[in-house]
């Protein structure tokens, strides 16, 4: 029996509803309960677009995640489905599923999503007009900027299942301390006569405790990040240009003016004010590779405050590469945010190098010193850098 009631009321009498399963209402795993959550995945996650179901394309292996979305944070979302009781060995599964799809960039979810609807619509038997992934997903997102399309998006996981033993709540809570995004939704269904209600409750986290858990979790991490295996500090960033995903936004005007920009809401506007002087940043231009090391000389400002080194003009009343998307910036939510730097190294955009070396966010601190080491080195830039 459940150790959580759900009970209807009446006019007379609060009566106890009966608790059963879904193999004893007839209803599949594959054929109902994931067929409804796809339809309707807003009952065990928020925010999400269900961009592949029994999504596996990948070679040497038949394995198939049930049910593959995207969060409005351009995370993809791997998700578990059981219909028993205890969840089984899923949280196994769904860190393998997880590991497969970790490498996906953000034109790799575009493609994903454009065979999804291109199956509906053939599945339809529809003759309108071909669907637009790309345009679909900007929709949803509701972003001004694009991740770029060779950005790898991160990856959570949740697990929706009737009931979970210890093995597994345990096994995820202990993931969730190495800062994996990974939570437990229950969703276990009850007779009302001919009906069945469902009661679904996240179980991990719970929910009083997850924003404080973040917050201490945030706080260690970045402890930790900032830190060499010696201790001190690395000093290095990586920070995506943005030109590419973004007509605004372009390395020559970066490259001639001094200064590294992000922005299009909180979070980017947050990563890019995290920048001090005296701090390092790897530029990358998505698409080419890196094209530039520098030191930051000035924390950033909003993009029509800034007016670069040596300049007596703001950077908007320059003549620049970029398209300036004025009522954008004019908008102190979603505005780009500029940093002064002095480059180091500055390549022109056919000159980049290691492609193949990007990172997951637009800002991010760079922990391996021996990566730091490589990008100096590829850039020509080592001697210079250990001088400035």
């Amino acid at each position: 029996m459940s150790l959580v009631a759900v009970y209807r009321l009446t006019k007379d009498a609060i009566v106890r509803l009966p608790d059963t399963s879904f193999a004893d209402k007839g209803l599949s795993e594959r054929g109902d309960l994931q067929r409804l959550l796809r339809a309707n995945i807003a009952v065990v996650a928020q925010d999400v677009l269900i961009i592949a179901e029994e999504f596996g394309d990948w070679e040497a292996s038949k394995r198939r995640i049930d049910l593959l979305g995207i969060d409005r944070e351009a995370r993809l979302v791997v998700f578990e489905l059981k219909r028993g009781d205890d969840g089984g060995h899923m949280e196994l599964q769904a860190i393998r599923y997880a590991a497969m799809v970790s490498r996906t960039t953000f034109q790799a979810a575009v493609d994903i999503y454009q065979n999804t609807l291109e199956k509906a619509r053939g599945d339809a038997g529809s003759n309108g007009a071909r669907p637009d992934a790309r345009a679909a997903l900007s929709e949803f997102l509701g972003r001004v900027e694009l991740p770029a399309d060779d950005e790898v998006l991160e990856v959570r996981i949740v697990l929706v299942s009737a009931g979970f033993d210890k093995e597994v709540t345990t096994a995820v809570l202990w993931l969730r301390e190495w800062d994996l995004d990974i939570r437990c939704v229950r969703i276990r269904p009850y007779r009302n006569a001919d009906e069945v209600i469902l009661e679904v409750e996240t179980i991990v986290p719970l929910r009083e405790a997850d924003e404080y858990i973040t917050g201490i979790r945030k706080q260690a991490k970045e402890q930790r990040d900032i830190k060499r295996p010696s201790g001190e500090p690395t000093g290095y960033w990586f920070m995506n240009t943005g030109d590419g995903s973004n007509e605004g936004r372009s390395w020559e005007d970066c490259k001639q003016y001094g200064f590294m920009l992000a922005g299009g809401g909180e979070k980017w506007i947050n990563d890019v004010r995290k920048l001090r002087v005296g701090d390092k940043v790897f530029a990358y231009l998505s698409r080419y590779g890196y094209v530039g090391v520098g030191e930051v000389i000035a924390e950033a400002v909003p993009f029509n405050d800034f007016t670069p080194v040596g300049q007596t003009r703001k950077l908007k009343d320059l003549p620049l590469r970029a398209k300036v998307q004025t009522e954008r910036m004019a908008d102190p939510d979603r505005a780009d945010w500029c940093a002064a730097v002095r480059w180091i190294r500055a390549l022109d955009r056919d000159d980049a190098v290691l492609k193949n070396q990007a990172r997951r966010s637009t800002v991010e601190r760079i922990k391996r010193p021996e990566l730091v080491a490589q990008l100096l080195d590829a850039l020509g830039a080592r001697d210079v850098a250990d001088q400035s």
